[in-house]
């Protein structure tokens, strides 16, 4: 079934080699417990080499020169240093799934391979072009830049563009690294980011105002405030020019783009807790699984200089020291401490070279001299008083270990003045002197030392009152009438004693809910932001005003189109006194009105007598009103259509269309929802050929239908056996066309929901129907017309498989780019009762052409998931009471005999604890009386003390 090892490390980036390493270093494995899987064909490299030395015109950097650890100054791991260490590389695999709860990982080639211990480090991805809404970016002469093969390609663009035009899309890392190496290969650059100057997370406007000079006097020009809309092409689909939001056409032999990374986390997206746009660990680098370890770019971990906040940084030295941290936490968790990590980053380019330590955050004082051939300045961030952060261009090796150790110590400044005057002196003096507390950093142990502190004096008081308390009991002696004794101590309290009776009645808020459907958190959320008050309407009216000359501010903003946004809309309308005209606005990037996107898979795709707007606007999916947009305009509600936002400021409450305007708000709701996940982030091109479709959106579902048109009687393959796919393939039989199902699992719905018995029953329906189950495998190619259309689909096995017309649907990823490193992430999830996890009990007939049949999970004797088809209202609501209940089941096999007569019953019966529902404030009620056994038992071992 497949092979199984104590640690996999899955991923081969830079965090995998040092892992490797400090493995090997620890001696905690035996030949053959180890093994590290990797979609490249070669072992573990330095990737920065792949933006400096790799695309320099002469003498340039190639593997195994800069394979790792040599980036810091370590041993060079070749392959043949990881056949002598027993440690098994998996190279060119892609793993297609995973599973936490049986600690599988499950490969494109359909193997399964097992682990004890796991550490992610599948880094991050480019972000592609396709995801801001331009196509085409599989052009020969359009680059990217995160691995081995991109890096190839760009330099065979180079080579073929020496003396030609360039154009970087993108002022960040990427785009600035490629734009020195394409000048220094005798290419003409021209820079594009719509922000106001390079490097806008990091470089403060006048550090970036000496880098873009530079660059401007190697021959690099630069067109900041405006986006890449579209390009124009040859006729062998080469770019030739790039098109700007501000009408300008670029002139381009070849475009790179660099406009960030996400992190690679969808294989555990809904198993294990995220953060910030990545998988959060704990100081040891261990996820919410304790089998599972993360680092490198994927891992959100805490950051002890900045009080535990959780960060996720994206740069090499991260990784390589988280990934030795946890595998130090693997394999001596007594001895490893919790991580402490000083954000660093640096970059070097043409014969400059630059260091940042710490965070920039807090007023910034820059010093050193900014106009000189050979540069050397930089800048200190200060926030309450103390260095936050330290940046510096041209430094010594000394120099930037006093920067390091003074961020890290936290060195107070009393005097801005005197730290601009003084300069890199400042850094250079701080670091020298003796530090506090025999030697502890400031902001390392101090934190303790005050938290021990805080504990004793707690602990103190707690046992004081005690002791007064009883003190005070002692001396109303037994000879003290007890009313006069009470009165007495009500007097020497402030006569309080008795003011407070009953404030602890419900002290403990039922904090745990299930998780609602969209429509019910899109209404649920609103009557907590519709708590700005008429007093802050005035508030609101002028920062409109004040704001009014860049942008539109409103007191409300929805920002998406989907469903979610619709029943928001309704529900502000409805809520309290509603929204005045002019306060509230739906920022959508479709060109219609918030619609019920489960109608694109079903009535829209009907052959005869197809749902078409506006039938299906929101919210007629829950039997409400249909809000059109005459309805949106009689309650005073701005529809702002056809807008892309490209960046948000969570800070400043502003969102950035690319359009160039800036909408301000009082309170956001986001309601992005998500995108379907594309060919090309699985590696295969191409998925924007005319028949090839997904479909997520009006625009996918209007594709999805011209091309079920022409393709009558003809063949379609189906890319995924999830929703999408199967309700995809009901629509295209009805259409009366061919299907064939494929994907990599076992059985259809991902393997996710479906038992093998329930999805076995509807994969023989579908086979009834016409649809063809090609399983166990994965597409790997398409082969074309010389059109461009897809006439055949290659798979894994070596089949090949006819089509005029493909389907792709191989899942969804939240669209939370915009706010990723602003808000905290976390899990995903679909609607279903309950969980899918237990014994599982089936019941009922399975093979009636009118099913009606179902499924238990149990756990622990209790229910904890439910599935039924061809169930009533009444039924369907019974198993959301069970599975609510956590209804107990004492005997498994009476289940199976009962079945859904179970359901129906349980539901039906009185719920314990006068009306509460097990599972869920029963908890509470232990919480609540763990607390208050706690209490008493501290204040009568202070009473007794006292009365002692």
């Amino acid at each position: 079934m497949g092979r199984a090892f104590v640690y996999v490390v899955l991923g081969g980036g830079v965090a995998a080699g040092y892992a490797a390493l400090e493995f090997a270093r620890r001696g905690g494995y035996s030949r053959g417990e180890l093994c590290i899987i990797s979609e490249e064909a070669v072992a573990p490299y330095e990737r920065p080499a792949l933006s400096k030395g790799y695309l320099l015109p002469e003498g340039p950097s190639r593997l195994p020169k800069f394979h790792t650890c040599v980036g810091a100054n370590d041993e060079l791991l070749t392959t043949k240093w990881y056949k002598e260490q027993g440690i098994e590389l998996v190279l060119g695999t892609r793993v297609i799934s995973a599973d936490v709860r049986r600690k599988t990982l499950l490969t494109a080639t359909g193997e399964t391979i097992s682990y004890k211990m796991l550490i992610i480090a599948t880094g991050a991805r480019a972000l592609k072009l396709e995801e801001f809404g331009i196509s085409g970016s599989d052009a020969a002469n359009i680059c990217y830049l995160r691995n081995l093969e991109d890096a190839d390609k760009l330099v065979n663009a180079m080579n073929s563009c020496s003396g030609g035009n360039a154009v970087v899309i993108g002022g960040g890392y990427i785009g600035m690294e490629c734009a020195a190496a394409l000048v220094t290969n005798k290419i003409k650059v021209t820079m594009v980011f719509p922000e106001k100057h390079c490097m806008g997370r990091l470089f403060t406007e006048k550090i970036a105002e000496y880098y873009e000079s530079y660059y401007t006097s190697k021959g690099v020009t630069f067109t900041k405030g405006t986006v890449l809309t579209s390009f124009e092409k040859d006729s062998t689909g080469k770019v030739t020019s790039v098109i700007l939001k501000d009408g300008n056409h670029l002139p381009a032999d070849m475009v790179v783009v660099g406009i960030g990374i996400c992190a690679n986390t969808s294989l555990f997206e809904g198993q294990l807790l995220m953060e910030k746009g990545g998988i959060k660990v704990n100081g040891q680098m261990q996820t919410s699984d304790s089998s599972v370890y993360a680092v490198g770019d994927v891992a959100a971990f805490p950051i002890k200089l900045f009080d535990g906040d959780i960060r996720r940084l994206e740069h090499v030295d991260s990784a390589r020291r988280t990934a030795r941290h946890a595998v130090a936490a693997i394999l001596e968790p007594s001895k490893t401490r919790d991580v402490d990590y000083l954000p660093f980053f640096y970059s070097r380019v043409f014969t400059l070279s630059w260091q940042f330590y710490g965070d920039n955050v807090g007023e910034v004082v820059h010093y050193g001299d900014f106009t000189s051939s050979s540069p050397r300045f930089g800048a200190y961030w200060v926030g309450k008083g103390q260095i936050t952060g330290a940046f510096l261009e041209g430094g010594s090796q000394e120099e930037y270990e006093a920067l390091l150790l003074i961020v890290r110590r936290k060195t107070k400044v009393s005097n801005m003045s005197e730290l601009e005057k003084q300069g890199l002196a400042f850094a250079v003096q701080e670091s020298k002197k003796d530090l506090p507390d025999g030697g502890v950093t400031l902001g390392e142990k101090p934190a303790f030392v005050w938290y021990a502190t805080a504990g004793v004096v707690a602990a103190v008081s707690i046992s004081a009152f005690g002791y007064w308390y009883g003190r005070k009991r002692r001396s109303c002696s037994q000879d003290t009438p007890k009313e006069q004794c009470r009165n007495r101590m009500s007097r020497e309290d402030g006569g309080n004693i008795e003011t407070n009776k009953g404030a602890e009645k419900n002290s403990f808020p039922a904090t745990f809910f299930l998780m609602p459907s969209v429509k019910q958190m899109a209404r649920r959320v609103v009557p907590e932001s519709r708590s700005v008050k008429k007093s802050k309407a005035t508030e609101v009216r002028q920062r409109t005003k004040k704001q009014s000359e860049m942008g539109r501010a409103f007191a409300y903003v929805i920002l998406g189109g989907g469903v979610a946004a619709g029943y928001a809309a309704l529900e502000l309308v409805r809520h309290g006194d509603g929204v005045s005209p002019g306060e509230l606005c739906i920022i959508s990037e479709e060109a219609v009105a918030p619609y019920e996107r489960p109608a694109l898979s079903k009535g829209y795709l009907l052959p005869e007598g197809p749902s078409r707007l506006p039938k299906f606007h929101t919210c007629v999916g829950a039997n409400d009103e249909l809000l059109t947009t005459k309805w949106y305009k009689e309650q005073g509600i701005e529809l702002v259509l056809g807008t892309r936002v490209i960046s948000a400021d969570v800070r400043r409450k502003t969102l950035l269309t690319a359009t160039g305007e800036t909408i301000s708000y009082k309170t956001l709701i986001i309601a992005t929802g998500a995108r379907a996940l594309k060919l090309e982030e699985f590696g295969i091109s191409g998925s924007d050929a005319a028949n090839i479709c997904y479909l997520r959106n009006l625009e996918d579902a209007d594709k999805l239908v011209n091309a079920m048109n022409s393709c009558s009687g003809g063949n379609a393959v189906v890319i995924g056996g999830g929703y999408i796919g199967m309700e995809c393939a009901a629509a295209l039989v009805t259409n009366k066309i061919k299907v064939t199902m494929v994907f990599p699992e076992k059985h259809c719905s991902n393997g996710r929901l479906f038992t093998e018995k329930i999805a076995e029953y509807y994969e023989s329906y579908y086979t009834s129907k016409g649809v063809t189950f090609t399983k166990g495998t994965v597409l790997t190619s398409f082969e074309k017309d010389s059109t461009g259309k897809v006439t055949s689909v290659i798979l894994k096995d070596g089949n090949h498989l006819p089509a005029d017309m493909v389907v792709v649907g191989i899942g969804i990823r939240a669209n939370t780019s915009l706010f990723e490193g602003q808000l905290l992430m976390e899990k995903g999830g679909i609607k279903f009762y309950g969980d899918n996890v237990g014994e599982v009990v089936h019941y009922s007939d399975f093979t009636s052409s009118s099913p009606r049949f179902g499924a238990y999970w149990v756990g622990k004797g209790q229910i904890m998931g439910a599935f039924l088809e061809g169930g009533s209202r009444e039924e369907y609501e019974a198993l959301s009471v069970i599975v609510r209940r956590k209804t107990k089941v004492s005997n498994m096999s009476e289940l199976e005999k009962q079945g859904l007569a179970f359901a129906v019953q349980e539901s039906k019966k009185d719920l314990p604890d006068g009306g509460v529902t097990l599972g869920e404030k029963s908890a509470f009620v232990w919480y609540a009386t763990a607390g208050v056994v706690a209490a008493v038992s501290i204040s009568a071992f202070g009473y007794w003390y006292g009365r002692w």
